[in-house]
Parts: C-alpha cells; structure tokens; sequence
C-alpha cells in the first residue's frame, strides 16, 4: 500500500530522490590559474631541446679589477696580489690604480702571485697599503713600436640543466565517464583541472626545482630540472625579519651590475605587502591591467640605476610558510634576459588519452611537458629571503 500523506504536503515530506539538486554551474577554484614566469618565458622566446640534457656557454670579460694579498710600503717594488691573478689578471704594461688611496702603478713584471711595478705612476704619491686594499686595472699602456703584448682570453664555462618528465594522470573508472554529474562529465571536467595543477608544477620547478639525475631509475634514467634556487648563489641574501629601504637599494646593487637591463621581481605575497609599504609612492602601475611579456604586472618599484622593476606577486604562494626563511618569504629577482624555457622538441605541453593498458576498464589520460631551464650568469639574478615585516630607515 502507497504512503499517504494527508494535510500541507511539504518539501520535507518530498522524496529525497525525486527532488533536483539546485547546483550552481559555476566551478569554484580556491586559488588563481596564474603563472606569471611561464608566461613570461613563453613570450621572451624559447627553445627546443634535442637531448635529456641541456648545455650553454658562458664567456666573460678578462676581470679588471684584484686585491692585495699583503701590505705594500711607499718603497716596494713588487706588490703580492691575490693567488693566480698575477700572470692571469695583470699584464705588462697595465696602468693600475690603488682604490684605497689612489696611487698608480705600472706593471713591468708579472708571476703567479706577484706584480713589478713603478710606484707613483701618475700624480699621486706613493704611499703604504693595507693588506685588503682593491686593485682596479684602468687598461694597458704600450711603448711606441712595442709588439702587441700578452694575450688574455677567458675560457667559457659549461653550464647544464636536466629534461624533466611533468606528468599529472587522471584514472576513472568507464562506468563514472559514462554517468551524468554536476560541473560536466568525467574525464572532461577534471581534464580542465589536472591541466591548471599541471602547469603550476611546472611554475614551481622554474623556481624551486632541483637539478639531479639518477641513471639508475626504474624503469629508465630519471632527471629533474633545477630553478632559479639551485643556480643563484653570489647574490643570495637573508634580510632576516624586518627588510629596510637601504636593505633592498644594496641588495639591488648586486645584480643589476651584471647581465641585461631586463630585470623582474617575483615575489610571495607577504614580501609583496612589504614592498607596498616601503615604497608606496613607486608601487602603482601606470595603469590598472599593466602587462610586461603578457604576464599582468602588480607594481612598478624604480631600480638601482634608475631603471623601472616590475613585481610579480606570486598569488599561488600564498600556502608557503612565512615565518623565518620559509618559502614564503622569499623575492626572486630574475634578469629575463639570461633565462629561457627549453622543451624538448616534440613533447611541448600535450594531452595523452586513453592511454591505459588494452585490458582495463579504467579511462586514463594525463598531461604531459617535458621541459628544463636555461638560466646563464647566476650573478644577473638574486635571491632575497626571510622577508616577514617592513622596518623605517
């Protein structure tokens, strides 16, 4: 016998089953699809990889500038020099000033760890040195008829990075692609998805990544790439709390004395609130949807040497600790010339479907970019972390 229900028949009373679920269609998404470095190196050019390897040269200038390695009385004729610079760095013939007092030397004689020279070589008075005193090598100076001299010519140096294999599968059972749900069926929905968390792996590895290989992994060699963490090192600094105007102008410094004008900060949101309130009169964009490189800019800070510095906020690091050194406090300054994605020719970010094996009754598809990093002269880029308040001064 059916149930009957006498009186107001109300919603509650309704089965459960018989009632349509008012879902919204909009799919919401906890944190923002925005990755402003990939987007960037898209745009700035790239470059297939041929090989599971990746090689560059670097090739710098004969260096100008050296050190006394020990004091020098007003009388010595011979000035000791840091270790190797003295048949490398110097030659015959070099005008050298003495950056703590300004005298000038002539070069008349080099060895390994030692230079000849004429005191006072200029208008300024021979006189001691300290043992740190700074050398700066102004050019070379030849007689008239003299042959052409030593040469110097620096070695370039190898660089590398690995192929990273980025995989991000999705496995659903036949049976769940073939029913109805909310937000669109299976695997296209998830598809949408998997394609964000996909490229945000790769984000993170531009930045984070660690570049090792392991040769001996099953079933074949397994690489991965190494971001702009694992290369920097010269200019890599801890602010260590609070971070002041003058922290961040000598910090500055460093960097942009080395590599291309074309510099940006990428940056957690903690240290992005920071550099809102150390410099609130450079921090607005000339507009309100200012681009550089297609990546939307956040803000605009003037740089050392007077150029503009767009700032990235990394909205998606928003989960990192930013407390002490963690990762949440950390500003990348990248200079966007010295970087460029590789991806290896034939396997650029690409949709695998139905790749699951003959027997299964499981839909598999994935998401696939083999990709590394090609990053030259970590001396243009720096590293400025432990970035948790702003501090007046």
């Amino acid at each position: 016998m059916p149930t009957i229900q006498t009186g107001l028949y109300h919603t509650e009373q309704e089965l459960s089953n018989r009632r349509v679920v008012d879902m919204s269609e909009k799919n919401y998404l906890l944190q923002p699809d925005d990755q402003q470095f990939r987007t960037i190196l898209d745009k700035i050019g790239r470059k297939d990889a041929a090989r599971e390897i990746v090689e560059w040269l670097e090739k710098e200038y004969v260096p100008r500038t050296s050190a006394l390695a020990a004091s020098a009385d007003a009388s010595s004729g011979a000035v000791t020099v840091t270790s190797g610079d003295g048949n490398t760095v110097f030659r015959v013939g070099n005008v050298v000033r003495n950056m703590e007092n300004g005298e000038g030397y002539l070069v008349t004689g080099t060895s390994a760890n030692a230079i000849a020279v004429t005191r006072s070589w200029g208008g300024a008075a021979a006189v001691t040195s300290s043992a740190t005193a700074k050398l700066l090598i102004v050019g070379n100076a030849a007689a008239q008829g003299a042959s052409s001299g030593t040469s110097q010519i620096t070695q370039r140096a190898r660089q590398f990075n690995y192929i990273q294999d980025q995989r991000n599968p999705m496995w659903f059972s036949d049976v769940e692609t073939a029913i109805e749900l909310y937000n669109g069926r299976e695997p296209m929905a998830e598809r949408v998805i998997k394609r964000v968390e996909h490229d945000r792996s790769i984000e993170n590895a531009l930045f984070w990544g660690a570049r090792d290989f392991n040769a001996a992994a099953v079933p074949g060699p397994m690489g991965s790439a190494g971001g702009v963490f694992e290369f920097v090192s010269t200019y890599k600094q801890n602010a260590a709390g609070s971070l002041q105007p003058s922290e961040m102008d000598t910090f500055l410094e460093g960097p942009f004395g080395y590599g291309t004008k074309d510099k940006a900060i990428f940056c957690a949101p903690r240290v992005g609130t920071v550099l809102s309130q150390m410099l609130r009169d450079k921090w607005n964009p000339t507009t309100t949807d200012e681009r550089k490189f297609g990546a939307k800019v956040d803000a605009y800070i003037t740089g050392t040497y007077g150029w503009n510095l767009p700032v990235f906020v990394k909205r998606e690091w928003a989960d990192l600790d930013n407390t002490g050194v963690n990762f949440g406090t950390y500003l990348f300054l990248v200079d966007l010339g010295n970087v460029r994605m590789r991806v290896l020719r034939d396997f650029d970010t690409r949709l695998r479907r139905s790749i699951q094996e003959p027997s299964s009754t499981a839909v598999v598809d994935e998401w696939q970019t083999l990709f590394s990093l090609e990053l030259a002269f970590e001396r243009s880029h720096g590293i400025l972390y432990g970035i948790t308040s702003y501090l007046a001064g």
